[in-house]
């Protein structure tokens, strides 16, 4: 063999060598980090163990064996921390440890119990909720199945809601866009829920049908609310007699607000498992049509008669004698002379009034009002005028096509600013704005579409809205929904909420008592007093750059 040849072969045989030493090392090092991984697992299941039994230290021996940079010594010692009631060092140690993927289904259990445990003591609901409803999907998976924890949490969840205000779930609600979070809300909601001292059930009802795969429905909602028959409450509330709806469907303009109206008021009919026969009267919207229907009505001898729409209609029929009940869908008549006819519509007054109290319970004194110059925002303008004035405030009007608006805007000194203009309007002088200074509009700017981009520059802006387009989710409402669904978002839905709770109104005018009653409509909070005066509290929301936020009412 040549010196070439010999060279060759010892470079050859120390490449060789060189490999293996290097993969040996490798394996090595591989199964020291496997074995190291394996006794703090082990380590960590030793000391959990150990503290199961109380045996504190018992687990800080075994926690003393899990090197310090490993994940499971940071978590033991936030787990310790907690038994000591340090919970700065808790969430210190135990935070960061929410995004690691090296944690077994145990530790990872650990971890999220010590975080709510830890939030509960903080009284921060909302996390705390956050991490029980994340412990509640973790125990579904741990061999073996455990269904006394699985309770265990599921009760610790409803301690941490049920005692809760109706204000605080609703405001949590809000923060929160986790629909399992909702659905947990929505079920301490549905238990608060009274009608003039009458069951829940029907509350608890609604909220199965919404959530059909909550995992509280076959758990605590199954434990606490068994299912009863709604059934028989439900055929308490039917109309005798029939219904005439007196509708402008002769009215082209007016159509499609009929329609709204007439999809409503079926859609509540129905839900109420009511088959009281309706028949339409359609008005072409004047004093002559609306009069000549409303006589033929009487003497078809109808029970119940919805409508009409307009003022004019109304101011038309206001003076006929009858004993027929009548529901005026305006507000034009503040309290018709027929002690049988009632009234109630969509009210701009009704979303001025509320935005004022909502100002007033704030400390606000002195108002800029911004107003488009058009028929409809100058009469806005000049009414939320006279309400505030008579509330002992200030108040300057300025024109939202006014030149520099900004500078006039400086000027005002102003503690809040009320815009009476179209949505369209609002965006464009939102950069006009003090993003400091509490603005609110009504329902006017909000499209009806909770998240809409078009929105994104009205951030921050207040505003006062139906239910049924705050809050959309709310189990209460999902029976609703499918006879919805055709008519687009906005003013259509309004309508479509006046025509179910007028239904609602109707059922409710037979039973009312000596303190009135309280109906969680569609288009509000409806009061009856015992005079038969009804009005509407609103849903208050903001605008954020997820969408609108519900806020809760003040």
């Amino acid at each position: 063999m040549t010196n070439t040849q010999n060279k060759l072969s010892f470079i050859l045989y120390a490449l060789i060598f060189s490999a293996i030493t290097i993969t040996f090392n490798i394996s090595r090092l591989a199964y020291a980090e496997q074995n190291s991984k394996n006794n703090a697992e082990d380590n960590f299941i030793e000391s959990y163990n150990c503290l199961k039994k109380n045996d504190k230290e018992c687990a800080q021996i075994a926690a003393a064996r899990i090197p310090n940079q490993s994940a499971y010594s940071k978590l033991l010692n936030g787990i310790l921390a907690s038994l000591d009631g340090d919970f700065d060092t808790t969430f210190r140690e135990l935070l960061p440890l929410q995004s690691n993927k090296s944690l077994n289904l145990q530790a990872t259990v650990s971890l999220h119990t010590s975080l709510a445990i830890a939030y509960e003591n903080q009284s921060d609901s909302l996390r705390a909720l956050e991490q029980r409803v994340l412990l509640d999907t973790l125990l579904v998976h741990v061999k073996p199945s455990n269904q006394e924890d699985i309770n265990t949490n599921q009760h610790q969840i409803w301690e941490i809601i049920s005692v809760l205000s109706k204000a605080n779930l609703t405001e949590m609600r809000g923060n929160s866009s986790d629909t399992t979070i909702q659905g947990w809300i929505d079920l301490a909601l549905a238990a608060k829920y009274q009608d003039n001292g009458e069951s829940n059930d029907l509350a608890i009802e609604r909220w199965r049908k919404a959530y059909q795969d909550h995992p509280a429905k076959d758990g605590i909602a199954a434990q606490l609310f068994p299912m009863t028959s709604v059934k028989s409450e439900i055929r308490k509330a039917k109309l005798k007699g029939t219904v005439a709806l007196l509708l402008p469907f002769s009215n082209p303009e007016l159509y499609p607000i009929s329609d709204a109206i007439e999809r409503g008021f079926s859609a509540a009919k129905t839900i109420a498992n009511d088959s009281t026969d309706v028949k339409i009267y359609s008005s072409e919207g004047n004093e002559d049509s609306a009069l000549k229907l409303y006589q033929q009505a009487l003497i078809e001898n109808v029970s119940y008669v919805v409508g009409p729409l307009t003022a004019i209609e109304s101011y038309s029929i206001s003076k006929v004698e009858n004993k027929t009940t009548t529901l005026f869908l305006n507000e034009a008549l503040s309290k018709p002379i027929n002690p049988k006819t009632f009234a109630y519509g969509l009210s701009v007054l009704d979303e001025i009034k509320q935005i004022i109290k909502t100002a007033k319970n704030s400390g606000m004194q002195n108002v800029l009002v911004i107003a488009s110059n058009d028929d409809l925002n100058n009469q806005i303008s000049r009414d939320f005028r006279d309400y505030w004035l008579a509330t002992g405030g200030q108040i300057i009007v300025i024109d939202a096509d006014e030149h520099d608006l900004k500078s006039r805007i400086n000027e005002s000194a102003s503690d809040m600013i009320f815009l009476a203009t179209s949505a369209e309007k609002a965006r464009l002088i939102r950069a006009d704005l003090p993003i400091n200074i509490p603005t609110f509009g009504l329902s006017e700017i909000y499209s009806g579409m909770p998240i809409n981009s078009d929105d994104l520059p009205l951030k921050g802006i207040r505003f006062v809205d139906i239910p049924w387009l705050i809050d959309r989710n709310n189990p209460n409402f999902a029976a609703y929904k499918e006879a919805a669904a055709e008519l687009p978002p906005g003013e259509m839905q309004r309508w479509f909420a006046l025509g179910a709770d007028a239904y609602e109104i109707l059922i409710n005018l037979d039973k009312i008592h000596s303190n009135g009653t309280t109906i969680e409509g569609l288009s509000g909070r409806i009061e009856i007093n015992s005079a038969g005066e009804i009005s509407r509290a609103l849903a208050n929301a903001s605008f954020s750059s997820d969408g609108i936020i519900p806020e809760p009412s003040q």
